[in-house]
């Protein structure tokens, strides 16, 4: 028999908007590439005219794709992991189960899966909120609001508290976080102690 059940996503079940959003990001990356071909399908100058740019400044343009290409995988990575995800938890039979899906495209992916008997859980402890710089540094921020660790010493961060909706809900150092990570954390622990 359940004891409780806590479904959680970054992305609201009932905001249409954020979910196209949400998938827009992950295509964003690309998008440079799908407007370079169809403009040089329609003309074939433009692109005659940017090998020519790019043969002038080679060094700048080679760095520059370093960055971006290093942002569209991390920026990528980020909103597959992280924001278009769905996790949920409950107790069954003395044992802890927890699983998160990835929700991307109208498919859902498991992505973990955790069966832990409340018998092996030591100690159920709030993750620590993350620096500032974090949040300026990645364009899709996640923080975990639980951290289980067992009595082999493994820990296991679960629960993303951030929520995709406003500028507040999506810094993982706002109040608004920290209350929501707050609140998932007390649901989680009073689970597992029950």
């Amino acid at each position: 028999m359940k004891v409780k059940e806590l479904k959680i996503s970054p992305v609201p079940e009932d905001k249409k908007f954020s979910k196209i959003y949400a998938h827009v990001m992950l295509i964003t990356p690309i998008l440079p590439i799908i407007i370079l071909s169809i403009f040089a399908y329609l003309n074939q100058e433009v692109l005659k005219d940017l090998y020519s740019v790019f043969l002038e400044n080679k060094v700048f343009l080679i760095i520059f794709f370093i960055f971006w290409f290093g942002g569209m995988l991390n920026m990528s990575r980020e909103t597959l992991n992280y924001l278009l995800t769905e996790e949920i938890c409950y107790v069954e039979n003395k044992t802890f189960y927890y699983q998160k899906y990835r929700k991307a495209f109208g498919m859902r992916k498991l992505m973990q899966n955790l069966e832990l008997p409340l018998s092996e859980i030591v100690e159920v402890k709030e993750v620590k909120k993350p620096s500032i710089i974090y949040y300026f540094l990645n364009p899709v921020s996640h923080r975990n609001s639980v951290e289980i660790e067992t009595k082999d010493g493994k820990k296991y961060k679960i629960m993303n508290s951030v929520v995709f909706g406003n500028r507040n809900t999506q810094n993982p150092t706002s109040e608004i976080t920290s209350q929501r990570a707050d609140n998932i954390y007390h649901e989680v622990k009073n689970m597992i102690l029950k």
